[in-house]
């Protein structure tokens, strides 16, 4: 009996689930948010291999403040709402790019259907 019960645990062991995670492919979250934290540039996305997502968080806050930029420079109440209008969408997409790198890092391990 003794001899069946190691027999039972040694051989459950042998075909245990053992998942192989790629050490290289692991992302470390808390670099990627402190690299997100340069405006302007998204190297959060970029440090997480997220090119295309870097690039359209990058337009999208060049835009935002070339366009408060441009209604800067003009006089009128109407001209300071749209600055700040476009002040607050530089600071959506520019949190929203920090939140989504550190989301990005941390799902880095977690593992792909097959």
């Amino acid at each position: 009996m003794k001899l069946m019960v190691i027999f039972i645990i040694s051989f459950s062991t042998l075909f245990s689930a053992y998942m192989d995670i790629d050490s290289t492919a692991i992302r470390d979250s808390a670099k990627s948010f402190k690299w997100s934290l340069i405006p302007l540039v998204s190297q959060g996305q970029a440090y997480n291999q997220k090119y295309f997502k870097s690039m359209c968080f990058t337009l999208s806050q060049s835009y935002a403040l070339s366009q408060m930029s441009y209604y800067d420079q003009l006089n009128g109440i109407d001209n300071i709402k749209m600055r700040n209008k476009f002040g607050w969408w530089f600071l959506g997409f520019y949190v929203s790019s920090i939140i989504d790198s550190y989301i990005d890092g941390e799902l880095s391990t977690f593992p792909l259907r097959k």
